[in-house]
């Protein structure tokens, strides 16, 4: 039907009429809908606007079902073949549904900004979780003109209905402070994703060798770029093979690298020559999982790169655009102040990795840890958890 649609000379003009009529219908769902009772014992958890079961709120979720607290929960997804516990219903996101679902529940639980149309009530409880801990690049309002004025105007007001922020270190609270136009609480008990490093992780760095078909001694590096408000493509090309041999020569063993590309980014639109051991993990379910199962990291401003320092694990960054970046939005941090080797070309970095001394980073890391003061201990989850039945007692926080 539709691309019989398609061929017809009313297709144009449908489909610039589509997104007006839809967007009109979505907010009198709005208005209707904030009509109806709230359930405070309901709770509607999403990842990155639609994303798949992953990130903070999956860890959140997966608490709740084992501590089987006494609620109905949603995950809003919009993408195909995602498998979710019995315990969670998914609803599509920007429909009919969606919206009934976001004005009746008592608790929202989101991991990103909302960039859209949407009506809380007084006795709604919004937990923010955010997509990532602390990191090289400035973020939100820290970021300076780096922000669209739309992004800006829906961010402020996003924030205007958050009721919890969630961090992990002392220096995380306090970019909070600073860029996220929030003044609420801020609860510090770590992040809920986190907690999978305080578990046996053996089963799950088995689970990924197996998935990619690698032998289980096989040592992994991550490379895990981010997101680039600029599209610039030519930043991701790391020499991958280089790399690899670099990790081999340097601490023996064989290794493979898996590469995992930002939600924004189109894994699809890069010329990158997968092999036998340089593997898409684009598409992988878990990020998380991922980092886990690693024992190096490669990535530019990613948090993933400081996670690794506090777990004590190889970080190395590599950011051809780090000047341009810092022109952009700026940073947190000098690179000084970091235990990571810093690399601006691909010679670079395969020069840090095969001069990297273990002594120096081990040095660098104490002074770094002390600065952050991390609260991660494997029980934000059960935190947050806690916070949401106290919700619940009181029918609104």
């Amino acid at each position: 039907m539709t691309e019989r649609l398609r061929k017809t000379p009313f297709y144009p003009l449908l489909a610039r009429l589509y997104p007006v009529l839809h967007g009109a219908l979505i907010w009198c769902a709005w208005q209707v809908f904030g009509l109806f009772p709230v359930r405070t014992h309901k709770i509607i958890f999403s990842n990155f606007n639609g994303g798949g079961f992953g990130d903070n709120p999956r860890y959140i979720a997966e608490a709740c079902i084992r501590r089987k607290i006494p609620c109905r929960m949603y995950w809003v997804c919009g993408k195909p073949g995602c498998v979710f516990p019995p315990e969670l219903t998914v609803i599509r996101p920007n429909t009919l549904s969606f919206v009934y679902h976001m004005s009746t529940a008592g608790v929202w639980v989101d991991n990103t900004r909302k960039l859209y149309y949407f009506k809380k009530k007084k006795n709604q409880t919004y937990i923010h979780t955010w997509h990532a801990g602390p990191g090289l690049k400035r973020i939100e309002r820290d970021a300076g003109t780096g922000l669209s004025p739309q992004y800006i105007q829906y961010a402020k007001r996003d924030s205007r209905h958050i009721d919890l922020l969630l961090s992990n270190c002392r220096f995380w609270t306090e970019c909070f402070r600073s860029c996220f136009w929030y003044d609420g609480p801020i609860l510090e008990k770590g992040l809920p994703k986190n907690d999978l490093y305080f578990q046996d992780i053996s089963p799950v760095r088995q689970r990924i060798r197996s998935c990619y078909q690698l032998p289980q001694d096989t040592r992994l590096v991550l490379y895990v770029p981010t997101w680039r408000e600029n599209r610039k493509l030519h930043v991701y090309h790391l020499d991958f093979e280089g790399c690899l041999a670099a990790f081999e020569k340097r601490f023996g063993g064989n290794w493979a690298m898996l590469v995992r590309m930002h939600p924004n980014v189109n894994a699809a639109d890069f010329d990158i020559r997968y092999t036998d051991r340089i593997l898409n993990a684009s598409s992988f379910d878990n990020a998380q999982e991922l980092l886990a199962a690693g024992d190096a990291v490669i990535t530019d401003y990613s948090s993933c790169g400081f996670d690794y320092i506090q777990l004590g694990r190889l970080s190395f960054l590599y950011a051809e655009d780090y000047e341009e970046m810092k022109r952009d939005k700026g940073y947190y941090l000098d690179l000084k102040d970091l235990p990571t080797p810093a690399a601006f070309s691909n010679e670079e970095m395969i020069r840090n990795i095969l001069e990297f001394s273990q002594e120096d980073y081990e040095k660098k890391r104490e002074t770094f840890m002390k600065m952050m003061e991390y609260y991660d201990d494997g029980h934000a989850s059960d935190a947050v958890v806690d916070y949401i039945l106290e919700s619940f007692k009181e029918g609104k926080r």
